[in-house]
Formats: C-alpha cells, structure tokens, sequence
C-alpha cells in the first residue's frame, strides 16, 4: 500500500507533516532526578550526570528529556536504549583501537548500555548523532524525526516555498504490511517512489517517471537510510549534480541531474468553461493562506460559479497554514482541535476570508495522498457544511509535530498532539470520507479535473 512518508515531499518539497510552528526553540536538556550518581566504572569509561555531560552526550540528553517531557505518547525508558543501543551496534562506524576512556553522561541509569556501545565506537560524536536518531526513528512513530543541522536547513527552505535540487514528488511504500504505519527507514520492504516530477524539473528533463524507484544515490544504496537522510543527499546547491541509481520494470539505471534552485508550484487556479474556479494546493508553505486568498479573489472577481478546490498529492506541512487556508473559506467557528497529555487547544477561524459567502459552492477533491493539513482543511469545510468533498478517503494523519531546536543546529520535530476535527471526530489512520466517492486519476488536466468534481456533485445532488 502507498504511504505518505514523514516528510512526503518534493526530493526537494515539502514537510509533510503537520507542523505546529516553524519557529525553533533550543532547549538544554538535564533529566533531573533520574540521572546516575557519577562513577568510574570497572573498565574506563567514567559515567557523569546530564548535568556535566560533555559537548557529544549533551545532544543525547537534550533528545531524551524533550521526548520524556513533550512526546505525545509515554515511551519507556527500555525501549529508548534499545533503539539507540541497535542503531550504533549496526551502523558503520570505525571501532576504536585506542583504548580512549570516554566521560559518559547517562539521562538515567537505563542508558548503561548504550555507554559500552558509544565506547566501542572510535569518534564518540558520530555514534552519539547515531544513537539519537536511532532511539527517535525506532521507538517513536514515524512522524518524529532527528534533524541534522543539514537537513534542518532544506526543511526551513521547503516551508519557505523555494528549495534546490532535483523537482521531484516521492512517497515511500510499506510492502510488507498494508496496516502497518508509513515507513521512514529505507530497506527491503519500505521502498522510495516517485509519484510525479515537476513541470520543466531537471527530474521531467532526465526522464524520472512515476513509479521509479530510487535506491541508491551516488552509488550508495539507499537501504538503513531515514527518509530525511535521502532528501538531504538527493537536493543540494543549484549546478552541482547527483546521481541516482533508478529501478523500473524489474531493471536498474543511473542518471546523473544537476541540480536547479526551484519555485515550488504553490497554487495553480484558472477560470474553467467560464464559470468554474478550480484551485489546486500542492503543499502548506508559510505563505499558503497568502496565495490561496489571492487567487480566490482573482477567481470570485471573474464571476465564477462555483469553486473547485484540490487537495490531490497535498502531503500537509504547517498547522497554521492550514487555519489560515480553512479561514478563507468559513466566516466563523472553529478549524480543528489538538488533544495532548497536556489537555486540549481550539484552533479558531481567523476571519477575513475571501469566499466565506455560503452561496457560492465549495467542491473540494482528495485522494489517499492529502494528508495532515489537508485532511484538516476538508474535514473542517465538510463538518461544517461548506464544502462537499469528492475523491477518495484521505491517508488518515492526525498527528501535530513540534521542532525543537538543539544545541548542535540541528532540531528534533516531535510528535505532541493529535488533532481533531471541530466535532470531536479523529480520522487517524482512517481519513477523511469523501461525500462523494470517485476515483479523478492524478494524470488528468485541470480542467477535466474541475469538470468532473462538480459532475460529481451535481449528481448526487449537493450542488445544483
């Protein structure tokens, strides 16, 4: 079954989760309380306190005491370790020769182990960042993510709308059990695909179609990377050039690309058959709510009719975003509600909105590909009766992620909420329910598109 990665975005789009703020906040970690008494212990490794943990173990400290203090979901301690301890005992790292004792600083005394497996490890900053984005990518869900100093840098560009590299749209696909959660690390079973390529891409022009595979890049497979990891090695600085190993048909290539800065294709709106607004959003940039506003003013200034509002592919991206496109549409009310440990915060409508006027119909098209800010846009204008929505049920992503900044330039994006349609309703791994169910190929032009949602529509009798 396919499934929207953690971040489903261009190989140079888009955060694909629902993101809380784009602002980072970098937090000094220090698990107070449950840190170990400093000891020497038999062999040469010194454990310390978080408190005195040294430049490489701070990073381990701060990751654990986020997720002990804002993960949605209770994680034990157990598990953690065990995710950390695999991810540096697999990975290759060069072991250590040396002898060097380490100072290892342990968030609690669970982490001893993981003090045997960092010392083992020659360059003991490596196999920290290691065991940290072990411990976040096996023991938390899918949605959570290490992010490097490099790699936050590219997600800072995707939700700004403009990003370097290659201009293409991937997914990857859990083979091994439909039920199953996305994937986020590559391997045998959770496969790296390319749905789409952008118009006039360096993908389009190298001739990447949907359904290849990528699985290696510049000659190293791509299996035990996260999806992150991939992203940041496929974009890089416009006129430098990747190549990537492609599998199609049971058989495997390489094509070399260079690399474009790229405009990301926000929004695509037109005037169809003289009376039908169609509107397409790809991602929820920063600047979503501004473009959808305008060209729904462009739009309404032309007379049309009736509105047709594509959400299809749409990966999500940020939660304010997402209130400020639904608030273009509802006068009044509310977006969504989240739902932590913490209690419940109501996201309300922002006003202003530009196609508020409940005469003018709403037709909104989904398919299993619009997810996070998407589901929450169709399920607020549908819950409200704003909007009919057609196409097939969504991906079903009802998680809210943070980005927390840390002290290394990197950030952790955590999983801290879930959220809720204004109703109460939670479409986690069901999705939204079309009121219209049809099936509107991803191939077809926009116009056919637009004509085949409110025939849609029109036939069951939602709109006239």
């Amino acid at each position: 079954m396919r499934r929207l990665s953690a971040l489903a975005a261009v190989v140079a789009l888009v955060v694909a989760a629902c993101t809380a703020s784009t602002t980072t906040t970098t937090r000094a970690a220090s698990a107070a309380g449950t840190t170990p008494t400093a000891e020497t212990t038999a062999e040469t490794t010194r454990l310390v306190t978080c408190d005195e943990a040294s430049a490489e173990f701070t990073l381990l400290c701060e990751v654990y005491q986020l997720i002990h203090d804002e993960y949605v979901n209770p994680v034990s301690d157990t598990e953690l370790v065990e995710a950390a301890v695999s991810a540096v005992a697999t990975a290759d790292l060069e072991a250590d020769t040396a002898g060097e004792p380490i100072v290892c600083a342990l968030p609690t005394p669970d982490f001893r182990p993981l003090c045997d497996a960092v010392d083992a490890v020659a360059d003991t900053g490596a196999a920290v960042e290691v065991a940290v984005r072990g411990m976040v990518s096996d023991a938390l869900d899918p949605f959570s993510a290490y992010l490097d100093p490099a790699t936050l840098t590219l997600e800072r560009e995707e939700q700004s709308g403009t990003v370097q590299g290659i201009g293409a749209l991937v997914i990857t696909e859990d083979r091994s059990d439909p039920q199953r959660p996305p994937c986020g690390i590559m391997s045998s079973t959770c496969r790296l695909v390319i749905v789409s390529t952008l118009e006039a891409s360096p993908a389009e022009a190298a001739g990447l179609a949907s359904g290849d595979e990528i699985v290696a890049v510049d000659g190293e497979p791509i299996d035990g990377w996260s999806f992150e990891e991939v992203t940041s090695r496929v974009r890089g600085p416009a006129g430098t050039s990747v190549t990537l190993t492609i599998l199609r048909d049971g058989s495997t290539f390489d094509v070399t690309i260079v690399r474009e800065a790229i405009e990301l294709p926000v929004v695509d709106s037109r005037v169809v058959d003289g009376t039908i607004g169609y509107l397409r959003l790809r991602v929820f940039t920063d600047n979503s709510g501004e473009l959808v506003h305008g060209a729904l003013e462009e739009l309404i200034g032309a007379g049309v009719d009736v509105v047709v509002f594509d959400l299809r592919g749409n990966p999500g991206g940020v939660l304010d975003a997402a209130v400020d496109v639904t608030s273009e549409f509802l006068g009044e009310g509310l977006v969504l509600r989240t739902v932590s440990p913490e209690g419940e915060i109501t996201y309300e409508v922002r006003g202003e909105g530009v196609a508020t006027d409940p005469s003018l119909p709403v037709v909104v098209v989904v398919d299993r590909g619009s997810a996070s800010a998407s589901e929450v846009v169709s399920g607020a204008l549908q819950e409200a009766g704003r909007a009919v929505v057609v196409g097939e049920p969504t991906f079903g992503k009802n998680t809210v992620q943070r980005r927390f900044g840390l002290s290394n330039g990197g950030a952790l994006k955590l999983t801290i909420a879930r959220w809720v349609t204004p109703g109460g309703h939670d479409f986690g791994g069901v999705g939204i329910i079309p009121d219209v169910a049809v099936e509107i190929p991803g191939d077809l032009e926009p116009d056919e598109v637009a004509r085949r949602a409110v025939e849609a529509a029109r036939q069951a009798g939602f709109i006239r």
